[in-house]
C-alpha cells in the first residue's frame, strides 16, 4: 500500500516512519483560521478533513492501494484554542496562561484510502490532558530560549525539554507530540485498512 502523509510536520513524519518505510509527503494548503464559535475538537477534525480533501493526488492511486493521512493538533484551555504564537510576547502569554494549570491537546486525524477503485474517508480525534508546573517569568524565558517555539501550538513541545515545564500527562504521549498513534491504529483496524496494508 502506498502511504501518503498530508502534513508539513517533521514530528508526524518521524512518528509514522517508525512503522512505514516509504512515505510520500504532500503539503496541504488550506485556510486554518478558526471559525467563530467552533469547538477545539470541531476545529481540528474540520482541518484534518479539509487537508485530506485538498490533496487530489489520491486519484492517481485508484488502481492500487493507497492511504492518505492528514492531521491537525491544537492546545486548548477553558475552550480557548491556542494556536501557534505570533511572536515572542505571544509565546510568553501562552505559557503564562498554561502555567500551573491543566490543558488539553486535541488532534484530529482523517484517513483517506483507496479500495476497489473507490476513495473512502474517516475522521476521528483524541484528547490528552497536560498539566504544567507553576512557571515564573525567568523559567518561561529560559524554556523559550531552548526550543523553536514559533511552529508549536501553545508555544511548547513535550519532546523538547518538556521536563522543564510539564508536571504530568494523562493520555497519549504521542498525541502531545502531534500524532496520536493509539487513535491511528484504532481507526485503521475499525476501517479494515490493516487488511489492505
Amino acid at each position: 500500500m502506498k502511504i501518503l502523509l498530508g502534513s508539513s510536520s517533521p514530528r508526524r513524519l518521524d512518528i509514522l516512519s517508525m512503522f512505514f518505510q516509504d512515505i510520500t509527503v504532500i503539503k496541504p494548503h488550506i485556510d486554518e483560521s478558526i471559525i467563530h464559535g467552533e469547538s477545539p475538537t470541531g476545529h481540528v477534525t474540520r482541518l484534518a478533513l479539509q487537508k485530506s480533501m485538498s490533496i487530489d493526488n489520491l486519484h492517481k492511486y485508484n488502481k492500487e492501494k493507497a492511504l492518505l493521512i492528514t492531521s491537525d493538533s491544537t492546545v486548548t484551555i477553558q475552550n480557548e484554542i491556542l494556536g501557534k504564537p505570533t511572536g515572542h510576547d505571544d509565546a510568553i502569554r501562552m505559557l503564562t496562561r498554561l502555567s500551573g494549570r491543566t490543558h488539553r491537546v486535541i488532534t484530529g486525524i482523517t484517513l483517506a484510502f483507496t479500495h476497489m477503485g473507490d476513495i473512502h474517508r474517516i475522521t476521528g480525534s483524541e484528547a490528552t490532558a497536560v498539566t504544567f508546573k507553576p512557571l515564573d517569568n525567568s523559567e518561561i524565558e529560559k524554556y523559550l530560549s531552548l526550543i523553536h517555539y514559533r511552529d508549536k501550538a501553545g508555544s511548547y513541545a513535550i519532546q523538547d525539554h518538556g521536563n522543564i515545564i510539564i508536571r504530568e500527562i494523562e493520555g497519549s504521549y504521542s498525541n502531545v507530540i502531534g500524532f496520536p498513534l493509539r487513535l491511528f491504529w484504532k481507526m485503521t483496524l475499525e476501517a479494515g485498512i490493516l487488511e489492505l496494508i
